[in-house]
């Protein structure tokens, strides 16, 4: 025999744990869903209202014949046009309700069975409303078709009636012609006897006799008879060919109203393929701006055949003969960021300090409009604009990424990334980051609201601004063993494919390894690795897609600049070697014309070389063997920027220096052209009059103190020398008001210069002394012997 008590004992605790199930108490329901139910019954309630009054005064408000009936239950006209008032303003509130909950289904929920489920509760709504329509829309055209038919018999009521009065018109006038005719006959004839009599001197046998006289009923003719059967023909051959009029417009308006619900149904469709067509349009006029660029550049490509004056030329093209440099602090400058038309432009570094310029109002003197501390007591690590610049993404040093409006002013934190659960050790589990952020960036493609992070605790997250209560989704990223590993950046590829935008995610880590996902596919598999990237245990510091999407570069810790193709990803095109890096924030940027590719370099502190300093170094894309061009800097050189609508390049140290490169004649008078003609800006707070002009001072010593002030008028001849204003106003102050050049000159410098004439001339100090001591008595230096007795006694050193 088989022992079977196991067997048993197991089915005893699946019994056990299946009974403990049923009696858990049911879930509540989550927080997300009970905002959108209720306005779906809401929404319910009021169809189901509306469904119920249609029914319900079906009969009342079909029955044309309301002049007939005895009760007040039917309506009239009026009231039949007031109830489809109240129909039709129902069935729009509804409509819009409809439209405001559908709306409101990606605010609540992004993808999964909840927004599956909130999409079939929308379409029941949608299902009920529209038969409701139909509904109403059926009762509106039986009633114009009962009400055509009232009228119609109506008028045929009319018609008959009229016949029938000139019928006994004309039979009381034959009748009155021949009692006339009686009378004359019966006068011109004496011999004849009056049967009927006429007067009597009685009144009341008058009466009697009237009441016996009565007129017989007309008996119609033959022609009259003929006469009234054919206008009873014209009259049913009238009323049958009305009967199918109205049958054809019935028919009519029952298809009219179909075509409504046909209608309706394509305007809901309508606006999704409204929002394909607006993103259709963005992404070619982007394909449009891209192709004008390189059919420029091709132009210049094709002007010369010599490949000496190419190279010549494309070292010209580059705007590197001038530059401008702004102070943004004392520390490292680790973000850049400028925004799409290069109005404006963001710095932040080491100072926890985020500095906004604008170009458009900036003077010489490079002033920022507006600094702010966004996560103080943290480092930032990097700031971006967002693709329609109306949002500015912050990533500290810390587990959570902020995002900031344009202003950066009064309640300016839009969003704040969601906190990880320190407890959890499944990263899959977890709202959010519980490690350091190390880089962010936002979605390239238009009117998004989605961005992504890169932390210490392995993972790449991305986020939405229309769900706040968590991530959209989890990326962990892992080596060949495996195990995870630490992700140090990451960025989006903006146009690989021509049907969606951003469709491939790129990470690089501190392993040296490069991993891309599809984002059409699942993110537990990887759809492209590339394990042997840079060396092991160096990080990678930047990945960079070019403008068409082919080809990626990299940047790490291993003093390498590396680029790979999509399509042949596990062998390197080109490297570059030797060239320092010691930031985490280094990065690469494209040319806009995607020929040249810039990186910086750090500087070494122990050797005194040239090629030890800080450089800007330009590669060609194609081959990077050797530098196209190099730029030296006296420190090491952190992040760069080639902007492509300004085509000017930026740059930041670790000395807080931001330069700026550019072009006069190719690049356009925008960015920072904008702020070199411009004048300083005075201090609203000086005073131009006392700081200018120097106070009338009288002594009672010299009388002529009053001629050594400066003439506040000038005289003519300065007043020619000077440049001619624009205005009278600036004429006025132009004599009145002279420079000040306090702030340019050496105060210690100007007081100097008066030395001898105050020895030879004194004025202030020594005339006020004159009469009372006329030798100068000082005092006297105290040697250190004696200086014991002149201190005071508690002074005095113990011996």
């Amino acid at each position: 025999m088989t022992d079977i008590t196991k067997i048993f004992r197991a089915i005893i605790k699946a019994q056990q744990a299946s009974n403990r199930d049923l009696n858990r108490s049911p879930r509540t329901p989550s927080r997300w869903s009970t905002g959108f139910l209720s306005r779906a019954k809401t929404i319910l309630n009021d169809i189901i209202k509306l469904k119920y009054l249609l029914l319900e005064s079906r009969t009342n408000y079909l029955s044309p014949f309301y002049l007939l009936s005895t009760t007040n239950k039917i309506m009239n006209d009026e009231q039949r046009l007031e109830f489809e008032r109240n129909i039709e303003k129902q069935i729009i509130r509804c409509r819009d309700d409809l439209e405001q909950l559908k709306s409101s289904i990606g605010l609540i929920c992004f993808e999964g069975q909840r927004r599956s489920h909130c999409e079939l509760v929308y379409a029941y709504l949608e299902r009920d409303l529209v038969q409701c329509t139909k509904i109403y829309s059926e009762q509106k055209c039986l009633r114009y078709k009962r009400e055509t038919e009232r009228k119609k018999i109506g008028r045929l009521d009319n018609d008959v009636y009229r016949t029938i009065l000139n019928f006994e018109r004309k039979n009381t006038r034959k009748l009155t012609e021949t009692s006339t005719e009686n009378v004359i006959t019966t006068e011109n004839s004496p011999s004849t006897m009056v049967t009927v009599p006429t007067s009597y001197s009685d009144q009341d046998n008058h009466n009697e006799n009237d009441e016996e006289i009565q007129i017989p009923s007309p008996i119609p003719t033959g022609s009259e008879l003929r006469q009234l059967q054919i206008e009873n023909d014209q009259l049913y051959h009238d009323v049958a060919q009305r009967s199918e009029e109205i049958h054809a417009i019935s028919t009519q308006v029952v298809e009219i109203a179909q075509l409504q619900n046909e209608l309706f149904d394509n305007i809901f469709g309508q606006k999704d393929l409204i929002e394909q067509v607006d993103n259709a349009a963005v992404v070619t006029n982007d394909d449009l701006a891209a192709a004008i660029i390189h059919i420029r550049d091709a132009m210049s490509d094709t002007s010369t055949s010599d490949s000496d004056v190419e190279d010549n030329i494309e070292e010209e093209s580059l705007p590197i003969s001038s530059h401008v440099n702004i102070i943004h602090g004392l520390k490292s400058v680790s973000c850049l960021t400028l925004d799409t038309n290069g109005i404006r432009m963001i710095t932040g570094g080491h100072d926890e300090n985020m500095k906004m310029f604008d170009f458009s109002s900036m003077d010489k003197n490079f002033q920022p409009f507006r600094t702010i501390q966004p996560c103080r007591g943290r480092l930032l690590r990097a700031i971006e604009y967002s693709p329609n610049n109306d949002m500015i993404l912050v990533i500290p040093g810390d587990c959570q990424a902020i995002v900031v409006n344009r202003e950066a002013s009064g309640k300016h934190i839009i969003y704040k990334s969601v906190l990880g659960d320190m407890y959890v050790t499944d990263m899959n589990r977890t709202k959010g980051h519980k490690s350091l952020l190390n880089y962010g960036c936002w979605n390239p493609s238009l009117n998004s609201q989605e961005f992504m992070t890169c932390a210490d605790d392995c993972t790449i997250r991305l986020w939405s601004l229309n769900k706040r209560d968590q991530q959209l989704h989890v990326i962990r990223t892992k080596g060949e063993s495996g195990r995870d590993v630490r992700t140090t950046t990451c960025t989006y590829n903006q146009s690989l494919y021509h049907n969606e935008n951003s469709n491939l995610i790129t990470a690089g880590c501190d392993n040296g390894s490069i991993l891309v996902w599809d984002r059409r596919r699942s993110f537990v598999h990887v759809t492209f690795k590339c394990s042997n990237a840079h060396l092991q245990d160096e990080a990678i510091t930047s990945l960079k897609w070019s403008y068409d999407s082919q080809i990626l570069a990299s940047r790490s810790m291993d003093h390498t600049l590396k680029l790979w193709d999509i399509r042949k990803f596990n062998k390197c095109l080109s490297s570059y070697e030797n060239i320092p890096n010691h930031f985490s924030m280094t990065n690469i940027s494209f040319s806009p014309n995607d020929k040249f590719l810039i990186t910086g370099v750090s500087k070494l502190n122990n050797s005194n070389d040239n090629d030890a300093n800080g450089k800007l170094i330009i590669f060609d894309r194609n081959d990077l063997s050797k530098p196209v061009n190099e730029i030296l800097f006296n420190d090491s050189v952190i992040r760069t920027m080639w902007h492509p609508k300004l085509n000017q390049i930026f740059t930041t140290t670790n000395n807080g220096l931001v330069r700026i490169f550019y072009d006069e004649q190719r690049s356009p008078m925008a960015g920072v052209r904008l702020c070199l003609n411009r004048k300083e800006k005075k201090d609203k707070s000086a005073n131009d009059f006392i700081a200018n002009i120097n106070p009338i001072l009288t002594s009672a010593s010299s009388s002529d103190s009053l001629n050594d002030t400066r003439e506040i008028f000038p005289d003519k001849k300065s007043l020619e020398e000077e440049k001619k204003s624009s205005s009278f106003h600036q004429h006025i102050v132009q004599t009145l008001v002279k420079s000040n050049f306090s702030e340019k000159e050496d105060p210690r410098v100007e007081l100097l210069k008066h030395a001898d004439e105050a020895e030879r001339n004194p004025k202030w100090i020594t005339p006020a002394y004159k009469y009372t001591q006329p030798k100068p008595i000082f005092q006297q230096e105290i040697d250190e012997e004696d200086n014991d007795d002149i201190l005071p006694l508690l002074k005095k050193q113990k011996k």
